[in-house]
């Protein structure tokens, strides 16, 4: 009896497809002079890599971005033809499989390899299929402002200048009738917005990340006619990495972990938009312990002849516990006492040996780690009164990389004298 349970659930995750474990929301969009595209990335796996394969004998150079198990979930290669996968229920493909040859290799990594548009694209799959179609489909894009949806035997681009995909066949429902929140979101979204940009992309991968069991590990913002991609990790859209795809692809075969790269920076004070009653500021934010910031302040939001206030990781972090001084504190006061009564202090001199260790050996007693999110807090003064100002912060990880992760600008205003 246990083993048909164990068979029929296994027999309804089958039939399922895995779109309730791994939801993931794709888009891509064309309009005024621009092309993007942007994907959250949701998994209970926080294991999360960016790889780099640069060009050679015909083969393009691209960025891969996925998981542990190295099997590539998305990525964007030289000439801005980007993609991204999303798990589906099962997908039966019968003209795929009398008409079509299948692909025993990773069929995605040959197309970003080979392909520089979305019509190249399309003729790879007239003649190729592969197994991960049966429970996945692929939103692909190119720099041209042209899309397509890979989905089982079906392949279809839009009417609009914006295409969305997330975990469900859009084949197999009315249009209108699309039973997603995340899908709805984008589309609302993207059809109300007039034009596009970084910055209104990042308010929908915002507006459609997932929490709890399966959270969005990372996502991206690709910009795909100059390729440009924007990196954030953990649903935390305050802090983002930049990454030159041709000046990376020029350093040759690079492998990261994605987390390691960041900083988990959350901005405190001021807050965006905060009005502040003094022309003093100590602004405060929280990171990694072992991160290295640059503050920028200036009335200029792009910063130009801003010079940065470097704030040290160590300056921070004290070495010396309450703990242990109030042991010293007992020492003095008693070796103080100690040159009254000779005879206490040298008993009590064990005692303060072994509560030494003790406190030595503590949890409080330690610097805190690497990973470990402190709050730091940095002043300026002298800031002019009732005027515009904007913060935002640049931090350096101990990752050995070239990258540094940025946060997002926050405006604030100045009173009094």
């Amino acid at each position: 009896m246990k083993k048909r349970k164990i068979y029929f659930l296994l027999a309804l995750l089958y039939l399922m497809g895995t779109s309730y474990l791994f939801a993931c929301t794709i888009f891509y969009a064309a309009r005024n002079n621009m092309v993007l595209s942007g994907n959250n990335e949701d998994c209970s796996d926080p294991n999360t890599f960016m790889t780099f394969y640069p060009s050679e004998a015909g083969k393009l150079g691209w960025v891969k971005f996925g998981f542990q198990n190295g099997f590539p979930q998305g990525g964007m290669n030289e000439c801005g033809l980007f993609w991204d996968a999303a798990s589906t229920p099962y997908m039966a493909m019968p003209y795929s499989e009398e008409y079509k040859e299948k692909y025993n290799g990773v069929l995605m990594q040959k197309v970003i390899e080979e392909c520089s548009t979305t019509q190249e694209v399309v003729a790879v799959f007239e003649e190729y299929y592969c197994d991960d179609l049966y429970n996945a489909q692929y939103l692909i894009g190119d720099s041209t402002g042209t899309s397509i949806i890979v989905e089982g035997d079906e392949i279809f681009g839009s009417n609009e200048d914006f295409q969305v995909m997330t975990n469900f066949c859009q084949s197999q429902y009315e249009p209108g009738n699309f039973p997603c929140w995340r899908y709805n979101t984008v589309k609302e979204m993207l059809q109300n917005g007039d034009e596009i940009s970084t910055v209104s992309f990042g308010w929908i991968l915002s507006a459609t990340h997932q929490q709890g069991n399966y959270p969005t590990q990372y996502s991206n913002i690709y910009d795909n006619k100059n390729c440009i991609i924007y990196l954030f990790r953990n649903h935390n859209y305050e802090e983002y990495i930049t990454i030159d795809l041709s000046q990376e692809l020029e350093k040759g075969f690079k492998d990261y972990n994605i987390p390691s790269l960041f900083s988990s920076v959350n901005m405190i004070y001021p807050d965006y938009e905060e009005v502040v009653n003094s022309t003093s500021v100590t602004f405060r934010w929280e990171g990694k312990a072992n991160c290295t910031y640059e503050l920028y302040c200036s009335t200029d939001p792009g910063f130009s002849d801003c010079e940065p206030i470097l704030i040290e990781s160590f300056d921070f972090i004290k070495t010396t516990t309450p703990g242990l001084n109030l042991l010293f504190s007992g020492i003095f006061i008693s070796g103080f006492l100690g040159l009254l009564r000779k005879r206490v202090f040298l008993k009590l001199i064990p005692v303060f040996f072994v509560v030494f260790i003790l406190l030595g050996c503590s949890q409080n007693s330690t610097s805190p780690s690497g990973d470990d999110i402190i709050e730091f807090s940095q002043t300026v003064e002298n800031l002019e009164p009732d005027t515009t100002y904007y913060w935002k912060l640049i931090a350096h990880s101990d990752a050995e990389s070239d990258f540094s992760s940025e946060t997002v600008v926050y405006p604030f205003y100045t009173t009094g004298n």
